[in-house]
């Protein structure tokens, strides 16, 4: 059968069961999407050191019919998840313009279909390990992210920052290097990426590796270049969306519940009780 969008590559791939030659025809897979969608049997064979009837079966028992199916499906999904906002603007306006009532209704949609699926998408043990590193007041943490999720972290670290100390929000990344330099292995670090695979978060989890320091991913890609990285990985749903820019919606979500968590761990409300005192003091707010 053809694969469906409620049973992607990466769900088949962890309910088959596996000879060993054809796990590591998955770890290969796992480890070098999306790249590897674009490998011809061949080339994966080569890599994998595998026969072509080894790869066949493989995606027989993924539900494919062929391995030609399973590379076309796998190359039509890397098109849609990895495509920038300006093709996803081209596509747009080569389409009818919606109404203004149903682009609201459409990206409301869109969040709820990634809000539905954030409880099963994140591993329970890997979140509340997380937020107990996250909770650990004696532990410094360092929170970094490019692009888009810089504001988010930021956002984040802010509210953290009423439950406990110690936190260093990484600002622009050509002010990293002298913001790191003193991490250390009692450290964590949390980084967050959407989409795509910021150099410096990959540098970032590189020196936290070699430093000791506990890293978390947060992102939205369960393969890729970063996910070997970190030490502990959070993974957001993927979900279909035409609009020029992808909600960071459930993103948002397992930042606020980590600080939920922390706060149920933190019940001695003294540290947001100064800052709030301090707000009054220099008249925050009218």
């Amino acid at each position: 059968m053809e694969p469906s969008e409620d049973n992607p590559f990466l769900d088949r791939l962890a309910s088959a069961r596996l000879t060993a030659r054809e796990l590591d025809v998955a770890r290969f897979y796992e480890d070098n999407l999306p790249g590897a969608a674009l490998l011809n049997l061949e080339e994966i064979c080569r890599a994998v050191g595998v026969s072509s009837a080894t790869v066949g079966r493989f995606a027989r028992k993924l539900g494919y019919p062929d391995f030609r199916a399973m590379s076309r499906s796998l190359r039509t999904g890397v098109r849609e998840e990895l495509s920038l906002p300006v093709e996803r603007l081209r596509q747009m306006h080569d389409d009818a313009a919606p109404l203004p009532r149903s682009i609201l209704e459409q990206r409301v949609d869109a969040a709820q279909e990634v809000l539905s699926g954030c409880s099963s998408a994140i591993d329970t043990e890997a979140f509340n390990r997380a937020c107990a590193l996250v909770s650990d007041t004696d532990r410094p943490l360092y929170l970094g992210a490019a692009a888009t999720g810089r504001p988010l972290m930021q956002y984040f670290g802010l509210l953290l920052s009423y439950l406990r100390g110690g936190v260093t929000i990484l600002d622009g990344t050509d002010h990293w290097a002298h913001a790191l330099v003193g991490l250390e292995a009692d450290a964590v670090v949390l980084a967050a990426t959407f989409d795509r695979h910021p150099a410096p978060v990959e540098a970032l989890l590189r020196l936290a590796g070699q430093r000791g320091a506990t890293s978390i991913l947060l992102t939205n890609r369960r393969t890729g270049p970063l996910v070997p990285l970190a030490d502990i990985l959070l993974t957001t749903p993927l979900a279909t969306q035409e609009a020029m820019f992808r909600t960071r919606v459930a993103t948002l979500i397992v930042l606020e519940a980590i600080l939920d968590a922390v706060a149920a761990e933190h019940p001695e409300h003294l540290r947001a009780e100064s800052v709030e005192e301090i707000f009054t003091l220099m008249r925050g707010y009218l």
